[in-house]
């Protein structure tokens, strides 16, 4: 015998597809929902003791026993709010398919022939002012042209002039909350002042008005705003019938379709076999339960609901059909009753990660043992339960027992034999209750010291936090601040900060660090994407590895202890490590106005750090540059190179060397000369030898010097060229350091060659000069130096922008700025920020 002898699962079930989520707003849609397939959701609702009180509430407005039409539906998450909202709606909805499913449950409530039914789920519509999408869906756009600032009641009653009308709201705590007192005062005003006026009218007897609104009791505003009304509510979470909305919905076949006899003939041979040690109170009673309860075992449905009732974002109702859902699946043809074991460990994941690994770790250590899974999994389902955290000796042999595989004695000696062999398992000095640990024996005395440190000593606590994050997550390169002091060096510094903190605050914070120091640009902030020191997860670990290490010396521990301090301490590692982080960048604000802040992301690692900064190298050059254009008597190297190191608007220097290398480029590139001792000038331009950069030396901008610096002694021997090729003519300046390659064009005749006394054939070159600065007129001396106004002819001009950091805005007024060509091909490359 099997399940499937006596009920039939519902299609989907079956299928992999149950559909435990309904969501309001797919109302409509033209996917296959059964949000908007009234036929096949009736068919899968049962009429609760929630719902019959809904629909009594529903029934006195229609017949003018009750003036009172709003009507919240409030519970948990997975309570059935959204199902109970739809089923109501489609009611007025659907009136003539709805009035048949009522019927045939034998309820008392006569619908309208005719009514109007709008749904508005926040999830889905984010309007500002929440009547406008409510009056489009109900066809009554006119009336939005006359209202001012909120609608009246004159202008809701003018809703229901012809047809009864249901408006419905789904989540509407979560669209309210989203709204900024502050900066959206107005807007909450407006609405407050609407829904107010809508559950007037709802409580008016003289008009049809019906408002539903489903919550989850997360919002004060919203309770204070109905409760000027007082709507009838609710509770979806305490319907008292929790069993039959389950069988219900999983199964086709009725409750009283179900050949009772035949299901207590199977309970019976379970009963019979329910002795010692398992103790069971009234026995009949209990069998009649079981009959009521089946397929299912009361045992399992009671640990479901004590699992699911446990924390209020757990899903309720719903996440226990989920689980049941899944369970009917793989067991309805295999088993004629199904027990905790037949539920997926895996499916309570979610609740406690920690425990399902030390489940998983001990179901390879008792495979050897009979039934040894099966228990195990049973253990594990009723220590996640939050309240008791244990199963007793009667639990574990009920949740596994079935007739045709073993007997209670088997099973418990089954159950004795786990102790010793499953590593995180743990019973009570009675034997009577076995619950899993999420540490060996050894560690419950790391996690009694862990909670010492939580309770007494959190000081301690953080300097192990900040002893894994330099030594272990970063590798003894870095400061932890503000518990370590920074030296003010010159010397590349990376420094750490475990507050997770908003621009605004850490902006501050870092201001009041650099205060006074000389080096300001020299250290490197790394900042957290996540919570850290706030964050409790990351104390009790780091509380976990103190307490660990607070027994060396004090606990015979054969060497073990070592391994858990390592474990602890490589966990918490791997948690930091995914924590980090965001290199804090300074750049000069374009505005003028100081520098400004960026976070660029980065991992935990030094290196990954100065890669990052290295990236930057590029605006070394330019920066010497700029640096000395507006500097009209050059700038010393020594005092360059320190400006480098303390103002926080200049590039980063990974060394000294990217300095000197930058400078040298710039003196090959023409872009600088250098001034040595008495007014000796090394000028690139007339091929003068670098000298050693030293200290000494001063950095002019060429536009800052007087043309004679410029000049030759004793001009050049020509050279025929700036490549030395035999092309005609003037090759039209030095070109720059880059190679210009001539392309020889025009007659076929010789160079020099008249062709019989005719004119010459004239031959041009093709030839790419070079422009490199970072200012128009930079550009403008470097092309009067290089382009021969008598012989090149400019053909197209390719030109590659290096900017500092533009504002969007910004690069808008650049563009515009540029002058108009036959075409214009640009490709903007960006850094984009991510949130994390």
């Amino acid at each position: 015998m099997s399940i499937a002898d006596f009920l039939a699962p519902r299609d989907e079930v079956v299928e992999g597809q149950f559909q435990g989520v309904l969501q309001a707003h797919k109302v409509g849609e033209a996917e296959d929902r059964l949000e908007n397939d009234v036929d096949r959701l009736l068919s899968m609702t049962y009429p609760s003791n929630a719902l019959q009180t809904a629909f009594d509430h529903v029934d006195n407005k229609l017949c003018g026993r009750d003036s009172q039409g709003g009507i919240t539906l409030s519970g948990p998450y997975g309570a059935g709010k959204s199902h109970g909202l739809l089923v109501l709606y489609h009611m007025f909805n659907n009136p003539t398919a709805a009035q048949e499913w009522i019927d045939e449950w034998d309820i008392s409530l006569n619908l309208p022939d005719r009514a109007k039914a709008s749904i508005l789920s926040t999830s889905e519509t984010d309007a500002d002012l929440i009547w406008e999408p409510i009056f489009r869906n109900l066809g009554r756009e006119d009336l939005l042209n006359d209202i001012k600032r909120y609608p009246t009641t004159e202008h809701i009653e003018k809703l229901t002039a012809e047809d009864p009308i249901a408006i419905f709201f789904d989540e509407i705590e979560t669209w309210w909350e989203s709204f900024d007192e502050n900066e959206n005062e107005d807007l909450l005003e407006r609405n407050e002042f609407f829904l107010q006026n809508l559950f007037e009218v709802a409580n008016d007897p003289q008009e049809d008005l019906f408002a539903f609104v489903t919550l989850l009791d997360k919002s004060q505003d919203i309770k204070r705003i109905l409760d000027r009304t007082n709507p009838y509510s609710v509770d979806m979470n305490d319907t008292g019938d929790r069993e039959k909305i389950i069988l219900h919905r999983l199964f086709e076949t009725r409750q009283d379709n179900v050949d009772k006899r035949e299901v207590r003939n199977v309970v019976s041979k379970y009963i019979d076999h329910y002795s010692y040690p398992v103790n069971i109170d009234e026995p009949k009673r209990y069998e009649n339960r079981m009959v009521e309860t089946y397929p299912f075992h009361p045992e399992l449905l009671d640990l479901l609901d004590d699992i699911y009732e446990a924390g209020r974002e757990r899903q309720s109702v719903r996440g226990a059909m989920n689980v049941l859902a899944d369970t009917v699946r793989r067991k309805y043809e295999e088993t004629d009753l199904i027990v905790t074991c037949d539920i997926e460990p895996s499916a309570f994941r979610g609740i406690n990660q920690t425990l399902f690994n030390r489940y998983v770790s001990d179901k390879d250590a008792v495979e050897d043992i009979d039934f040894g899974d099966d228990l195990l999994r049973t253990i594990f389902l009723y220590t996640i339960e939050e309240r008791e955290q244990r199963a007793s000796v009667t639990e574990c042999l009920l949740g596994t027992f079935k007739p045709n595989k073993a007997t209670i004695d088997k099973l418990h000696m089954s159950l004795e034999s786990l102790y010793g062999v499953a590593h995180y398992l743990d019973r009570d000095s009675q034997k009577e209750n076995y619950y899993l640990t999420e540490d060996p024996k050894l560690t419950a005395l790391v996690t009694r010291e862990q909670e010492r440190a939580l309770k007494d000593d959190r000081d301690s606590i953080e300097d192990t936090l900040v002893d894994v994050v330099r030594n272990e997550v970063w590798g003894d390169n870095v400061y932890v601040y503000p518990d370590e002091d920074v030296p003010d060096t010159k010397e590349l510094t990376t420094v750490v900060i475990l507050d997770y903190l908003s621009n605004g605050t850490l902006r501050t914070k870092l201001n009041d660090f650099f205060e006074g120091r000389t080096y300001q640009n020299t250290v490197l902030f790394v900042t957290p994407k996540k919570e850290i020191r706030d964050d409790e997860e990351i104390i009790s670990k780091a509380a976990r590895v103190l307490g660990a290490e607070n027994l060396r010396g004090n606990v015979d521990d054969g060497g073990e202890l070592a391994s858990i301090i390592r474990d602890e301490r490589r966990e918490l590692r791997n948690e930091l490590e995914d924590r980090f982080g965001k290199w804090v960048k300074w750049s000069e604000d374009p505005n003028g106005d100081g520098v400004r802040m960026r976070r660029i992301d980065v991992a935990a690692d030094v290196d990954d750090v100065k890669d990052k900064v290295g990236r930057d190298k590029t605006y070394v050059s330019e920066k010497i540059r700029e640096e000395v254009a507006d500097a009209e008597n050059g700038i010393a190297i020594a005092s360059m190179l320190n400006d480098f190191r303390q103002f926080r608007r200049m590039p980063v220097l990974l060394s000294d060397e990217v300095f000197y290398s930058a400078v040298s480029q710039l003196y090959r590139d023409e872009n600088i000369v250098l001034e040595g001792d008495r007014a000796n000038f090394y000028v690139p331009h007339k091929d003068d030898r670098r000298p050693n950069l030293d200290d000494d030396l001063t950095i002019h901008h060429p536009d800052n010097l007087d043309d004679s610096i410029f000049e030759e002694e004793e001009p050049p021997e020509p050279t025929g060229g700036s490549d030395g090729g035999d092309d005609v003519g003037d090759s039209g300046g030095d070109g720059g350091d880059g190679p210009n390659k001539p392309i020889t064009t025009g007659g076929g005749s010789d160079v020099g060659s008249s062709g019989g006394g005719g004119s010459s054939p004239v031959s041009t070159t093709k030839e790419a000069i070079e422009l490199e600065g970072n200012s128009a007129r930079v550009l403008r001396s470097q092309a009067e130096a290089r382009i021969n106004s008598d012989s090149d002819t400019t053909l197209s001009v390719d030109l590659n922008y290096d900017v500092d950091e533009l504002s969007k805005d910004e690069l808008i007024e650049f563009l515009e700025q540029l002058p108009s060509g036959n075409h214009i091909d640009a490709t903007v490359v960006v850094e984009r920020e991510t949130e994390n």
